[in-house]
């Protein structure tokens, strides 16, 4: 059985810069993401995950496919990942307790920062419709 997940490319089209977390305990950097909740859409996890890990509101650019990445996690979980393209709206009212540090990154330097190879790999799918997406193309 897979476990579906989802999460955002958070991006701040003012600064042209993306939201990574920082996730302390495993000292890595990747997206916003986690689980997809009952009754809940892959665009509604990816919204509420982001607002829970990084306290900041997001809106789905729906132009923009989502990036699927497949995979086996340590523990042996079996993973689909759906990633979307989302606008920062600001500052989130969301209480959880699930945050971890929001470092603002230029969007030239991403790649450079994601601690996996398959982060990168669908980032690298997204970046130049990120780009025009700043560029308001």
């Amino acid at each position: 059985m897979e476990t579906k997940k989802s999460g955002c490319y958070l991006i701040n089209t003012q600064t042209k810069m993306v939201g990574l977390i920082y996730r302390d305990h495993l000292d890595d950097y990747s997206f916003p993401k986690g689980h997809l909740e009952d009754n809940e859409s892959l665009e509604e996890c990816a919204v509420r995950e982001t607002a829970e890990e990084t306290k900041r509101d997001s809106v789905i650019v729906e132009t923009i496919k989502p990036t699927i990445d497949r995979y086996v996690t340590p523990k042996g979980e079996t993973c689909v990942c759906y990633m979307y393209v989302a606008i920062d709206m600001g500052p989130s009212a969301n209480t959880s307790t699930d945050t971890h540090d929001l470092i603002w990154v230029p969007i030239e330097e991403v790649e450079n920062r994601l601690s996996y190879p398959s982060l990168k790999k669908y980032w690298l799918e997204v970046k130049e419709q990120v780009l025009a997406l700043c560029k308001g193309e």
